[in-house]
């Protein structure tokens, strides 16, 4: 529909406000009424035009009217149903428009305080207990859909995620004998057993919960999921009064048996932390935010009695050689197997978790001239894999975060292509804590390259980037986790371990801490020591506050990514730039962390290199990722 067109001789369409795979949604004027208020047309393609799909469509929307219709009624939290009806085989909504912003824009990544906090979760409550009452299921609450009315600055509920579900069966049924609902919801809000296709109310009190760790933390949740414990993970992050803590937790556990039943009881329990008069004006972040008035689709919803088929909807599922992931798992037990079968499935794959173990290390800090002015404790959760002939491989557990890549223009000795800096976030993963031993290249690839062969604890070097692929691709079939090399992104990250200086451990190194070419550094004031001239051991030199060794120095380190410049347009997801999927040895592929052969600046942890995938050399090595906890999955 374009501007101007006039919808059923009554609405005039003004704007889009959204097109995807359900259908489309605009904003229209009302020109039967004398004031032509503004409202939201939402229009339900159907891409089969079949007499019995159109027949199954018709009753499902019919139902879903009648279920926005009810909801909207006596809520002022929930915009409401003004008409609908079918026009040449297309279904159409037409709802009150909701002038304001969005939770998402009061966010903005910043850190609510607790009374705000508690406000924010209190307001969304009052409005979702009086949809739980009537037995309906929001399904896909999130900030996005979450709006603060401008006209009375209270939170309006939309877009309801059981209308997609609607919306699904209309554009895409082949099959009207399915009943089975399907996972509609969003990353970080939506609990498993809404994945695997089966809301409760309880469901939509995990998203609630997810929001306020959001508003504590000022971090998106689906950044703080532990896939070991199956947690949302956020009291390292930000300290809050003990019995909020338990009610957040509540809220977010794992099971939906042990969170609160629905939104009344969720209600009181937040209503018990608060003071007896509740903020009549909308809670300000620690920061505040001045946003623009944004035009805001209103909801749809859904009856939960409505039947759909059992089907994909608008979410891919990805597949490699080796499977699907976890996430992405229970999407599709959503769209198939159920009962004993998602049952046995999510056994097996989950049966395969590492056991964690605790560690305790300590680090280094240095000064500017190179000497040690302290010696952090750390500590970090590993697992190790047993490779067979008394070989064994560690893994780093390392926690999700946010770090800013790349280096400042003041950075001494930086490069172009480090260039612009730009926050990335990166969900939890596993790193090896050395580089690749030459006693775990030989257990798994039957030989050895390397061109220093003193003892087996040194790093295997002389391998190129499709060499480390191919050992990726062996270790993963040998013990059914995933493994793969680091992203440039997960490695800079790890590298830093929650420092901003050039280097893990200051603003310089020495010789004495890391094993490079310490030849040149009178000019950063160091102390030199002897220059080894080839590499050393792994877990020589003291790890950094991650618990990781040889980040800097020993040997370069190839990285998943093809070289393709500096950081314009860079991914901020941490996933790595360029073709990953090629073998073609010509690419150009970048390395990290410099070498026993290299000078001290190009081992700083923004420093990238970048050399040819098949050059084998002795100052060339890797260590891998673990991104995958299952006998299926993708690299």
């Amino acid at each position: 529909m374009q501007p101007g067109q006039l919808l059923c001789d009554r609405y005039r369409i003004e704007q889009a406000l959204a097109t995807g795979g359900f259908g489309e949604t605009f904003v229209a004027v009302d020109t039967h009424l004398p004031s032509q208020p503004q409202v939201v047309v939402k229009l339900l393609k159907p891409s089969n035009s079949d007499p019995a799909t159109l027949q199954i469509a018709q009753r499902l929307f019919e139902m879903e009217a009648a279920t926005l219709e009810q909801l909207g009624k006596d809520n002022d939290r929930i915009p409401s149903l003004y008409a609908y009806f079918e026009l040449r085989g297309e279904f159409y909504l037409v709802q009150e428009y909701i002038a304001g912003t969005t939770l998402t824009e009061e966010l903005d990544d910043r850190k609510f305080s607790e009374s705000d906090t508690l406000a924010i979760l209190h307001e969304i409550l009052t409005g979702l207990a009086r949809v739980h009452r009537q037995n309906i299921i929001h399904r896909d609450l999130k900030p996005d859909n979450i709006i603060r009315r401008e006209i009375d600055r209270k939170l309006v509920l939309i877009d309801f995620g059981a209308v997609k579900q609607v919306r699904a069966a209309i554009i895409m049924t082949p099959n009207p004998a399915v009943s089975r609902t399907i996972g509609i919801g969003t990353e970080g809000y939506m609990p498993s057993e809404q994945g695997i296709g089966y809301p409760k109310p309880a469901s939509d009190i995990y998203a609630v919960g997810a929001i306020g760790i959001q508003c504590l933390t000022g971090s998106a949740p689906h950044l703080l999921f532990d896939e070991d414990s199956l947690k949302i993970e956020w009291q390292h992050l930000r300290r809050v009064n003990p019995d909020l803590a338990i009610v957040l937790t509540k809220m977010v556990a794992p099971d939906y048996r042990q969170r609160y039943a629905n939104a009344t009881e969720a209600l009181d329990a937040i209503a018990s932390l608060m003071p007896s008069s509740i903020p009549p004006h909308p809670p300000q972040p620690l920061s505040t935010p001045t946003p623009s008035v944004t035009p805001v689709a209103a909801p749809v919803v859904r009856s939960s009695s409505v039947k759909t088929v059992s089907i994909p909807v608008n979410r891919e599922v990805k597949t490699s050689s080796r499977g699907i992931d976890r996430r992405n798992l229970l999407k599709w037990l959503g769209f198939g197997g159920v009962g004993v079968v998602s049952a046995w499935l999510l056994n097996r794959v989950f049966s395969n978790l590492p056991e964690l173990t605790k560690i305790q290390f300590k680090s280094v800090m240095l000064d500017s001239q190179g000497k040690i002015i302290d010696r952090p404790s750390g500590n970090a959760q590993i697992f190790t894999e047993d490779l067979g002939n008394d070989v064994k491989l560690t893994m780093v557990k390392i926690p999700a975060g946010k770090f800013l890549m790349g280096s400042p223009a003041s950075e001494q000795n930086r490069a172009d292509d480090e260039s612009p800096q730009h926050q990335v976030s990166l969900k939890a993963f596993y790193l090896g804590q050395t580089l690749v031993t030459q006693a775990q290249w030989l257990v798994i690839m039957g030989n050895n390259p390397s061109y220093f062969q003193e003892n087996d604890k040194l790093p295997v070097d002389r391998v190129n980037w499709l060499d480390a692929m191919d050992f990726c691709d062996k270790l993963s079939q040998k013990t059914g986790r995933t493994y793969r090399l680091p992203s440039e992104a997960e490695w800079e990250y790890a590298a830093r371990a929650g420092t901003n200086t050039p280097f893990a451990f200051g603003e310089t190194i020495t010789p004495a801490v890391v094993n490079y070419n310490g030849s040149h550094d009178s000019d950063r004031g160091s102390v030199q020591r002897e220059y080894s001239g080839k590499t050393s051991p792994v877990g020589t030199f003291p790890p950094n506050l991650f618990g990781l060794y040889d980040l800097h120095g020993n040997l370069w380190e190839w990285c998943l990514d093809e070289s393709v410049g500096n950081y314009h347009d860079a991914p901020t997801d941490g996933s790595a730039s360029g073709d990953i999927r090629s073998r073609d040895k010509n690419k150009i592929r970048r390395l990290r962390g410099g070498s026993w052969e290299t000078y001290q600046s190009l081992c700083r942890s923004a420093f990238r290199f970048a050399d040819v995938g098949s050059r084998r050399d002795s100052i060339i090595g890797f260590r891998v990722v673990c991104s995958r906890f299952a006998h299926f999955g993708e690299r």
